[in-house]
Protein backbone atom coordinates (compact mmCIF):
# COMPACT_ATOMS: atom_id res chain seq x y z
CA UNK A 1 0.00 0.00 0.00
CA UNK A 2 1.33 3.49 -0.88
CA UNK A 3 0.49 6.63 0.67
CA UNK A 4 0.81 9.70 -1.13
CA UNK A 5 0.40 13.35 -1.25
CA UNK A 6 0.92 15.65 -3.81
CA UNK A 7 2.00 19.46 -3.98
CA UNK A 8 2.22 22.15 -6.12
CA UNK A 9 6.11 22.21 -6.07
CA UNK A 10 9.29 21.44 -5.14
CA UNK A 11 9.05 24.41 -2.14
CA UNK A 12 5.54 23.54 -0.86
CA UNK A 13 6.11 19.45 -0.84
CA UNK A 14 9.81 20.42 1.21
CA UNK A 15 7.73 22.75 3.70
CA UNK A 16 5.24 19.88 3.91
CA UNK A 17 8.03 17.33 4.62
CA UNK A 18 9.15 19.93 7.49
CA UNK A 19 5.95 19.78 9.09
CA UNK A 20 5.99 15.69 9.15
CA UNK A 21 9.21 15.94 10.31
CA UNK A 22 8.72 18.38 13.61
CA UNK A 23 5.46 16.38 13.74
CA UNK A 24 6.96 12.57 14.17
CA UNK A 25 9.72 14.11 16.44
CA UNK A 26 7.61 15.13 19.15
CA UNK A 27 5.50 12.25 18.88
CA UNK A 28 8.43 9.94 19.18
CA UNK A 29 10.59 12.03 21.85
CA UNK A 30 7.24 11.78 23.51
CA UNK A 31 6.92 7.98 23.95
CA UNK A 32 10.48 7.04 23.73
CA UNK A 33 12.49 9.78 24.85
CA UNK A 34 14.39 10.15 21.33
CA UNK A 35 13.66 10.56 17.43
CA UNK A 36 16.08 8.53 15.64
CA UNK A 37 16.33 10.14 11.89
CA UNK A 38 18.01 8.44 8.98
CA UNK A 39 19.03 11.49 5.75
CA UNK A 40 19.35 11.32 2.05
CA UNK A 41 20.92 13.61 -0.40
CA UNK A 42 19.87 14.84 -3.41
CA UNK A 43 18.17 18.68 -4.16
CA UNK A 44 14.54 18.31 -2.92
CA UNK A 45 16.33 16.86 0.51
CA UNK A 46 18.62 19.80 0.54
CA UNK A 47 15.33 22.13 -0.11
CA UNK A 48 13.57 20.13 2.75
CA UNK A 49 16.86 20.58 5.38
CA UNK A 50 16.66 24.33 4.68
CA UNK A 51 13.32 24.80 5.71
CA UNK A 52 13.38 23.10 8.57
CA UNK A 53 16.60 24.95 9.87
CA UNK A 54 14.52 28.02 9.98
CA UNK A 55 13.43 29.39 13.23
CA UNK A 56 9.27 28.75 12.20
CA UNK A 57 9.97 24.52 12.27
CA UNK A 58 13.51 24.48 14.30
CA UNK A 59 12.10 26.00 17.38
CA UNK A 60 9.48 23.63 17.94
CA UNK A 61 11.88 20.55 17.57
CA UNK A 62 14.38 19.16 21.28
CA UNK A 63 17.25 19.04 18.98
CA UNK A 64 19.26 17.54 22.23
CA UNK A 65 17.26 14.38 21.87
CA UNK A 66 17.61 13.55 17.62
CA UNK A 67 19.82 11.23 16.49
CA UNK A 68 21.08 11.29 12.58
CA UNK A 69 21.94 9.03 10.57
CA UNK A 70 22.52 8.60 6.16
CA UNK A 71 20.50 6.32 4.40
CA UNK A 72 23.36 6.35 2.23
CA UNK A 73 27.07 8.37 1.35
CA UNK A 74 29.26 9.17 -1.70
CA UNK A 75 32.58 7.34 -0.88
CA UNK A 76 34.26 11.12 -0.72
CA UNK A 77 35.73 12.70 2.14
CA UNK A 78 32.95 14.38 4.43
CA UNK A 79 34.22 17.72 3.44
CA UNK A 80 33.58 16.97 -0.53
CA UNK A 81 30.61 18.63 -2.18
CA UNK A 82 29.26 15.65 -3.31
CA UNK A 83 29.12 14.18 0.17
CA UNK A 84 25.46 13.78 1.37
CA UNK A 85 27.03 14.39 5.15
CA UNK A 86 28.39 18.10 3.99
CA UNK A 87 25.11 19.04 2.36
CA UNK A 88 22.84 18.00 5.68
CA UNK A 89 25.87 19.58 7.92
CA UNK A 90 25.66 23.01 5.85
CA UNK A 91 21.63 22.94 5.24
CA UNK A 92 20.53 21.96 8.70
CA UNK A 93 22.79 20.47 11.45
CA UNK A 94 25.38 23.56 11.36
CA UNK A 95 21.97 25.89 11.93
CA UNK A 96 20.48 23.93 14.84
CA UNK A 97 21.77 22.86 18.13
CA UNK A 98 21.98 19.41 17.85
CA UNK A 99 24.65 18.28 19.68
CA UNK A 100 27.91 16.63 17.65
CA UNK A 101 27.62 12.93 19.77
CA UNK A 102 24.18 12.61 18.11
CA UNK A 103 25.61 12.71 14.94
CA UNK A 104 26.75 9.37 13.30
CA UNK A 105 28.53 10.20 9.32
CA UNK A 106 28.96 7.39 7.45
CA UNK A 107 32.54 6.26 7.30
CA UNK A 108 34.34 6.96 4.52
CA UNK A 109 38.01 6.50 4.87
CA UNK A 110 39.59 3.30 3.92
CA UNK A 111 38.18 0.68 1.84
CA UNK A 112 34.26 0.82 1.51
CA UNK A 113 33.94 -2.43 2.34
CA UNK A 114 35.41 -1.96 5.44
CA UNK A 115 33.34 1.55 5.93
CA UNK A 116 30.08 -0.24 5.57
CA UNK A 117 31.07 -2.49 7.92
CA UNK A 118 31.84 -0.40 10.18
CA UNK A 119 28.72 1.78 9.94
CA UNK A 120 26.54 -1.65 10.40
CA UNK A 121 28.75 -1.88 13.34
CA UNK A 122 27.80 1.32 14.80
CA UNK A 123 24.22 0.98 13.66
CA UNK A 124 23.42 -2.12 16.27
CA UNK A 125 25.41 -0.79 18.52
CA UNK A 126 23.48 2.67 18.92
CA UNK A 127 19.93 0.66 18.68
CA UNK A 128 21.63 -1.45 21.65
CA UNK A 129 21.47 -5.33 19.67
CA UNK A 130 18.13 -4.67 18.65
CA UNK A 131 17.03 -4.74 15.16
CA UNK A 132 17.81 -1.32 14.12
CA UNK A 133 14.25 0.71 13.27
CA UNK A 134 14.65 4.53 12.25
CA UNK A 135 11.96 6.70 13.34
CA UNK A 136 12.02 8.49 10.40
CA UNK A 137 14.03 7.39 7.42
CA UNK A 138 14.05 9.60 4.26
CA UNK A 139 14.92 8.54 0.69
CA UNK A 140 14.88 9.92 -2.68
CA UNK A 141 14.38 8.54 -6.07
CA UNK A 142 16.15 9.49 -9.17
CA UNK A 143 15.26 9.17 -12.49
CA UNK A 144 16.43 6.09 -13.20
CA UNK A 145 14.51 4.70 -9.83
CA UNK A 146 17.08 4.22 -7.78
CA UNK A 147 16.67 5.22 -3.81
CA UNK A 148 19.26 5.35 -1.24
CA UNK A 149 22.46 3.79 -3.27
CA UNK A 150 20.43 0.58 -4.77
CA UNK A 151 20.27 1.60 -8.33
CA UNK A 152 19.28 -0.32 -11.30
CA UNK A 153 21.47 -3.81 -11.85
CA UNK A 154 23.61 -3.60 -8.84
CA UNK A 155 24.23 -6.73 -6.51
CA UNK A 156 23.29 -4.89 -3.72
CA UNK A 157 19.57 -5.42 -4.54
CA UNK A 158 19.90 -8.95 -3.76
CA UNK A 159 21.41 -8.44 0.08
CA UNK A 160 18.69 -9.57 2.36
CA UNK A 161 21.41 -10.26 5.28
CA UNK A 162 23.57 -7.52 5.32
CA UNK A 163 22.33 -4.05 6.67
CA UNK A 164 24.86 -1.76 5.56
CA UNK A 165 27.12 -2.52 2.41
CA UNK A 166 28.95 -1.10 0.10
CA UNK A 167 27.93 -0.69 -4.09
CA UNK A 168 29.89 -0.02 -7.40
CA UNK A 169 27.95 2.30 -9.18
CA UNK A 170 28.98 1.93 -12.93
CA UNK A 171 27.27 4.11 -14.68
CA UNK A 172 28.97 7.33 -12.16
CA UNK A 173 32.33 5.40 -11.75
CA UNK A 174 32.25 5.22 -8.01
CA UNK A 175 31.81 3.29 -4.85
CA UNK A 176 28.68 4.30 -2.47
CA UNK A 177 27.71 2.96 0.68
CA UNK A 178 23.72 1.81 1.40
CA UNK A 179 21.36 0.75 4.16
CA UNK A 180 19.96 -2.02 2.19
CA UNK A 181 16.20 -3.70 1.82
CA UNK A 182 16.18 -5.09 5.13
CA UNK A 183 17.03 -2.12 7.01
CA UNK A 184 15.24 0.26 5.12
CA UNK A 185 12.27 -1.85 5.34
CA UNK A 186 12.08 -1.82 9.36
CA UNK A 187 11.96 1.49 9.55
CA UNK A 188 8.79 2.79 11.93
CA UNK A 189 8.17 5.49 8.66
CA UNK A 190 9.95 6.17 5.32
CA UNK A 191 9.25 9.35 3.99
CA UNK A 192 10.18 9.51 0.04
CA UNK A 193 10.24 13.20 -1.08
CA UNK A 194 10.37 13.72 -5.86
CA UNK A 195 9.93 16.11 -7.04
CA UNK A 196 10.04 17.19 -11.17
CA UNK A 197 8.59 15.63 -14.44
CA UNK A 198 11.37 13.61 -15.18
CA UNK A 199 10.41 11.87 -12.49
CA UNK A 200 7.02 11.11 -13.74
CA UNK A 201 8.09 8.15 -16.01
CA UNK A 202 9.23 6.07 -13.04
CA UNK A 203 6.22 7.27 -10.74
CA UNK A 204 4.01 6.26 -13.12
CA UNK A 205 4.74 2.67 -13.02
CA UNK A 206 5.16 2.54 -9.26
CA UNK A 207 1.59 4.12 -8.69
CA UNK A 208 0.03 1.79 -11.30
CA UNK A 209 -2.83 -0.39 -9.23
CA UNK A 210 -0.88 -3.52 -10.41
CA UNK A 211 2.71 -2.09 -10.52
CA UNK A 212 5.41 -4.42 -11.76
CA UNK A 213 8.62 -4.70 -9.80
CA UNK A 214 10.76 -2.67 -12.14
CA UNK A 215 12.71 -0.18 -10.30
CA UNK A 216 14.87 -0.19 -7.06
CA UNK A 217 12.58 1.95 -5.42
CA UNK A 218 9.42 -0.04 -5.87
CA UNK A 219 11.79 -2.30 -3.02
CA UNK A 220 10.86 -0.08 -0.50
CA UNK A 221 8.11 -1.86 1.51
CA UNK A 222 8.01 -1.21 5.14
CA UNK A 223 5.51 -2.78 7.25
CA UNK A 224 3.80 1.13 7.74
CA UNK A 225 2.77 2.50 4.72
CA UNK A 226 5.35 4.62 3.31
CA UNK A 227 4.80 8.30 2.76
CA UNK A 228 5.34 9.98 -0.63
CA UNK A 229 5.42 13.27 -0.73
CA UNK A 230 5.44 14.61 -4.62
CA UNK A 231 5.02 17.70 -6.50
CA UNK A 232 2.23 17.86 -9.48
CA UNK A 233 5.05 18.10 -12.32
CA UNK A 234 6.27 14.07 -11.20
CA UNK A 235 2.86 12.85 -11.52
CA UNK A 236 1.77 14.97 -14.69
CA UNK A 237 1.02 11.61 -16.62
Amino acid sequence: MITKMIWPDAGKLSEAAAHFFVLHAQKAIEKNGRFVVALSGGSTPKTFLEILATPAFSKNVDWKKVFFFWSDERFVPLTDKESNYKMAWDSLLSKVPVPKKNIFATPVKGAAKDCAKQYETSLKAFFGGKTPAFDWLMLGMGDDGHTASLFPGTDILQENKRLVKEVWVESKQTWRISFTYPLINKAKQVVLLVAGSNKAPVLKTVFAKKAKAVYPVQGVNPKTSPLWLVDEAAVNF
